[in-house]
């Protein structure tokens, strides 16, 4: 597994939260849930690659834990 310790800054972190695929949510999107997911995202960040947190928003984990 790539440990990559260097900061990930917000270029990735704007991309998963561009509101043009908040559709494709089976779910209402409100604030509670935007919050939630930016949340799950910046904590993901400090341990895991690019990739996997990709992987994970794909199958919407942000917003389902």
């Amino acid at each position: 597994m790539k440990m990559d310790t260097r900061s990930h800054g917000t270029r990735l972190f704007d991309a998963m939260n561009d509101q043009s695929d908040a559709s494709a949510l089976d779910g209402p999107v409100d604030p509670e849930t935007i919050a939630r997911s930016d949340t799950n995202i910046l904590t993901w960040q400090e341990y895991l690659p690019e990739d996997c947190i990709r992987r994970m928003i794909q199958m919407k984990w942000d917003v389902t834990t």
